[in-house]
Order: C-alpha cells, then structure tokens, then sequence
C-alpha cells in the first residue's frame, strides 16, 4: 500500500514534519516545508463560513484526540490547485499542541464531477427546452411594448404641441421594459452557462424568485395559477445559484405537468419558504394533481424515469443529487385531500436578510 501523505502542525500552524509522500505530491523539500504555513498547501479558504486552513478546521473539535475531515483545494509547488481531502486529528497536553493532518488526493474523481456537471447542464438546457414558447412570449410582451411607446415618442416630438410629461412617461416605460426583457434575457444566460460550481452565501428567497419569473408565462399558457409565499429574514445558505434555481424550475415545471388532467379550478400549485425550526430553510412545492402512486414514489428520483414522453428522467434524479451535494434533503410525499408536495431542506449559513414573494400568476 502506498503511504499516505502526512504532515503535523504546531499551534501557530507551522509544520514541523512532513513525510516523503507529503514531499512528492507537492514537490517541496523536507526543508522547504519545515516551519512553513501549512496555508502555503492549503491557500484557499472557505467562502461561505470564514473557515481557514487545516489548523483552523481542527480547532472546531478541540477534543484532544478528536478527528475532522474535509475537502480544501490544495496548491503544489508549481502552483497547480487540486482537490484533496485532509483529516485532521488534534493532540493537546499541558506543554502544546500538535495536529497530525493526513492528505488523500482527491483528483481522480474530477472525472465523474465533470460527468454530473455536464448532465446537469443538459437537464438545464432540456428544461429550458419546455420554456420556449413561454419565454419567447415573456420577451415579446415588453419588446412590443418598447416598439409601441419608441413610436409614440417619436409623434411627440414631431408634433408642434409636444406634451413633454407623455413623452417622459413613454421613455420611462421604454426604460422598465428594457429592464425587464434583459433580466429574462440574463436568467436564462445563466442557466444554460456550462460553469464552475461557485459557492456562496445565498438568499434562497431570490432563487425562488428567479425561478417564478422564467415560469410566469409558461404558468399562464397552461392556465395554472401560482402562488408564492416567502418569509422574509430568511437564514442565509450556502450554494451555488445556478445548481439550486435548477431544482427549483424542475419542481415547479414538474408540478405544473401534474396539473394536466385537473379541473381548470385545480390548477393551482403553491410555493412557499420557511426557515425550519431546527435551522435550516425549507422549500415546498405544493400542487393538486393526482398525486403519485406507491409504485411512482418508489421510481421518481431514479435516473432515465420519466411520464413524459419527451422527458430525460434525468430531472428530479440531478436535483437529488444537487441538494443532498449541499448538505440538505430532497424528498415528496402525496397531500392530505390531493396532489403531492415537494420539499427542499437546506443547511442554514450565518447571515440573514429581508426579502419579499413575487407577484403570483
């Protein structure tokens, strides 16, 4: 078995060894390494919790004896990033402190991640695929609109009589619809970009909110009416935008296919977030079709299942994945009277914020 690369480190961070295999995987001398910051081979830090390097992911258990393990990006000496995984084991007595840190490399499973991260792109862009005709109906509205007021400012100024206050309110409107064709425009570059994964503080709220806009005219094409109910100073959680507005547009494009075979008064599916009493946010997506079967429940999040007759299969099993990578849950269950519902649970982070719920259709 080949040894595993090794390093301790002191209470100020400095290493004080470090093994032959430490020195070929990151290509310095024992020298080199000897009484260096261990931040020289772990310089990237945390970006949504403030969490250091090795020495300070051990200091979260200061147990003596007590062991934590995490992923950090590390850095050879020719400055190359690669993946790595560092268990911690911290050892305390009256005179010091030493940790001893083994690091795996975690580089061979960058394949696989490409893999997901390619099959979650196609999802996006399948999803997407359904939103076509809505979405171009959700450009066209203001683009008409700033065609229809250009022409109206365009006789007010060659009029002799020229209201000035009607021209303003035409190149006002000219104004907001532009904003608002470009924001359409915007969610969808952002969810069809093919991207790195970039974690950071998120407002679930806004990502629910990002998601209704891309549905609103796919909803009022199929006669299904949605409600958003948002709680405001919603905990802050950590993940990446694109990955977690995703689940979110499956679950409601999901939830609006239940709806096909109910009563034009049926059609309605209902969103709402709550911070968990627990800790934690909570998404439910919430409609009143005919439920799902035992046999159904049992199926859904497999890869390749699917009720449409166009579909991948591939939605709710990419967004399994998506949420439990974030540390949350994923899961259905069929409602009381009728329909099933869809729950997101997400870990919360440190900060919270205002927000407010988007119009419904």
């Amino acid at each position: 078995m080949m040894p595993v690369p090794i390093i301790t480190v002191d209470d100020r961070n400095r290493i004080t060894f470090a093994n032959a295999r430490t020195m070929e995987l990151f290509g310095y001398t024992r020298e080199e390494l000897t009484g260096a910051s261990a931040d020289m081979l772990f310089p990237l830090r945390g970006v949504c919790d403030d969490q250091p390097g090795v020495d300070g992911h051990a200091e979260a258990n200061n147990a003596s004896g007590a062991s934590t393990t995490q992923v950090l990006v590390a850095r050879r000496r020719d400055g190359v990033d690669f993946p790595a995984e560092a268990t911690t084991t911290r050892y305390t007595d009256l005179k010091r402190v030493l940790q001893i840190t083994a690091i795996s490399d975690r580089s061979g499973v960058r394949e696989v991640d490409r893999n997901r991260k390619e099959l979650a792109h196609l999802a996006r862009v399948s999803s997407l695929g359904e939103l076509a005709g809505s979405l171009a109906h959700e450009l066209t509205q203001p683009l008409t609109a700033i065609l229809f007021n250009a022409q109206a400012a365009q006789k007010f100024l060659e009029s002799e009589t020229a209201d000035r206050a009607e021209l303003r309110d035409a190149l006002e409107d000219i104004v907001t619809d532009n904003r608002r064709a470009s924001e359409v425009i915007q969610k969808i570059r952002t969810l069809v970009r093919n991207g790195d994964i970039e974690l950071q503080p998120l407002d679930v709220g806004d990502v629910v909110r990002d998601a209704a806009l891309l549905v609103h005219s796919d909803a009022i094409a199929r006669g299904v009416r949605t409600r958003f109910d948002i709680s405001g100073n919603l905990a802050m959680v950590c993940g990446d935008r694109v990955q977690l507005q995703q689940v979110v547009l499956n679950l409601l494009l999901n939830a609006f296919d239940a709806l096909k075979e109910s009563a034009p008064a049926d059609r309605v599916v209902e969103t709402t977030v709550r911070e968990e009493p627990a800790g934690g946010v909570r998404i439910t997506v919430k409609d009143q079709g005919l439920g799902l079967t035992v046999d159904r429940m049992d199926k859904i999040f497999r890869p390749f299942f699917t009720t449409k007759p166009q579909g991948l299969g591939l939605g709710l099993s990419i967004s399994r994945t998506i949420i439990t990578g974030h540390g949350g849950r994923l899961w259905a269950e069929n409602n009381n009277v009728r329909g099933a519902s869809f729950h997101v649970t997400l870990p919360k982070g440190t900060h919270s914020r205002q927000g407010s719920s988007p119009p419904s259709s």
